[in-house]
């Protein structure tokens, strides 16, 4: 019995040795792993106009290889939402063809020998094709038209309300501005608003696919328009919204939903404010300061339009005596022609004032402190500028986010678009045309992390539009401050916006 066990051992022994020699015949293909790796990782956030390019690597054998070098060991089939878009080590394909709200795209990879199954896979957030970029309103022919210039291509979408809506702006049309909405409406793209000064009241397009929206007529209580109703602006704050009307009155309404804008309505009579003001004019001010600027030109007295439903006097707060010969914003002796906003603080915000005497323009800056019941204004500065070059149809525009830089139209023609250093209180000619300008647009956008100025839109009266740069080496050195003319051919520019986007863009 012993014995027996004996030779079973041995014989156990022997075959183990066998297959342990046997391992050294074969490669165990099933054993090595394949890892796929895909550039930008699980997310990808392409421009909807874009082409995919991706070009995955494997890491196989212990090396890192393209995917395009082992097509004879493996096989490739891409998915997008599990339907099969393509085959081969390589993507290329439409942003705008792939399915779904937030498609996610998959790569397998099969061994061709043992056909063992790798996986991989990323989610494309696509950056709608008209969520940034330059908008333009013109006339043309008694038209009014809206046009959008894509920031990257500079591909024109023209006539875009009318070719998508089937109906015309009118030839009332005034203003062209982004609005947003508070709250949890800071993830979401600001829409445009139209301006017209008609009674057809103005019109808010959708911000992703520029599709009509709403008429704001239809918010006025009963959706019974005030007597003799023409919008001259709309304004738009986290909780409030502010009409202003050709008759110079101001309608107010709360928004019932503070991530809502266009909720709430406005009531069919206009705001009383003693002292019997009409208000000629008005600014927005930044998103995040919750304020708009009003002006009364006969009573030469700023007002403030605040996030809490009032409109009230801003007067300039106690303190060291205002100098002599400065322009005082409760009893103007100048028209008061352009408001330049800073990016700044929550109910507090700065200012540049333009004013203009009919020879001379003179530029004041101030900072807004909105105290409730009461509007104060802390006064910086008052300085002479632009003489001899700025006129009574210069355009202007502030840079919200540097406080240095005003760019504003003049010279022989209106022709000649300038640069006003604020500190060294210095003008010096940035490009010349051949046309007249009729508008001046700063773009808002990321500079190596930094929320900045790079471009400025210049449209002329012809019809062209200019794109400049305005970064430190284009302002030093004129023969990189061109970056594309674009003869647009809508008629002439009445307003234009850069569009931005989200609204925390605007924090």
């Amino acid at each position: 019995m012993k014995q027996a066990k004996l030779y079973s051992l041995i014989a156990l022994l022997f075959l183990l040795a066998s297959c342990y020699k046997d391992k050294g015949n074969y490669t165990y293909d099933e054993l090595n792993k394949v890892t796929i790796v895909i550039e930008g990782g699980g997310f990808l956030s392409p421009r909807a106009s874009d082409t995919l390019h991706i070009r995955p690597q494997l890491i196989y054998r212990g090396d890192t290889v393209l995917a395009s070098a082992l097509t004879e060991t493996f096989s490739y089939t891409w998915y997008c939402n599990n339907e099969q878009i393509s085959t081969g080590p390589v993507l290329d394909y439409p942003v705008r063809n792939l399915t779904g709200l937030r498609p996610y795209v998959k790569l397998k990879v099969v061994n061709k020998k043992d056909e063992s199954t790798f996986l991989e896979g990323f989610y494309v957030d696509a950056i709608p094709a008209y969520l940034t970029g330059w908008v333009v309103l013109t006339k043309k022919n008694n038209r009014g038209i809206i046009s959008f210039i894509d920031p990257v291509t500079f591909e024109v979408t023209a006539d875009f309300y009318t070719t998508i809506s089937g109906k015309e702006l009118g030839p009332d049309v005034v203003e062209v501005k982004e609005h947003w909405m508070a709250g949890s409406g800071l993830s979401n793209p600001g829409n445009i608003l139209i301006v017209r000064n008609d009674a057809a009241g103005n019109i808010e397009l959708n911000g992703i696919n520029l599709g009509p929206l709403y008429n704001t007529n239809n918010f006025f209580l009963g959706n019974t328009l005030p007597p003799d109703f023409r919008p001259r602006s709309e304004f738009y704050m986290w909780d409030y919204s502010m009409m202003l009307d050709d008759n110079g009155n101001i309608y107010t309404r709360k928004h019932a939903n503070s991530a809502f804008s266009q909720s709430g309505v406005y009531p069919n009579k206009p705001m009383f404010i003693p002292g019997g003001v009409k208000f000629d004019k008005g600014w927005t001010g930044t998103y995040l300061s919750g304020q708009t600027i009003l002006y009364d030109k006969t009573k030469g007295q700023l007002f403030l339009g605040s996030d809490r439903g009032l409109v009230l006097p801003v007067n300039y707060m106690p303190g060291p005596p205002i100098p002599p010969g400065t322009t005082l914003i409760n009893a103007m002796d100048k028209e008061m022609v352009y408001v330049g906003k800073l990016q700044q603080g929550r109910f507090t915000s700065s200012y540049y004032l333009v004013f203009f005497d009919g020879n001379k323009h003179f530029v004041q800056k101030i900072m807004v402190m909105d105290n409730f019941y009461t509007i104060q204004a802390l006064f910086f500065s008052e300085r002479a500028f632009g003489e001899g070059t700025a006129n009574a149809k210069s355009v202007f525009c502030q840079l919200p986010r540097i406080d240095n830089y005003l760019f504003y139209s003049g010279g022989s023609g209106d022709k000649t678009l300038y640069l006003y250093e604020q500190g060294p209180a210095r003008s010096s000619e940035y490009f010349s045309f051949d046309s007249p300008i009729k508008t001046i647009t700063a773009s808002q956008n990321q500079v190596l992390g930094v929320n900045t100025h790079d471009q400025l839109m210049v449209g002329l009266e012809n019809g062209d539009v200019y794109i400049l740069g305005i970064l430190s080496d284009q302002i030093a050195n004129p023969s990189r401050r061109l970056i594309k003319k674009i003869m647009l051919g809508q008629g002439v520019p009445v307003s234009s916006m850069y569009k931005m986007g989200f609204g925390y863009t605007q924090m």
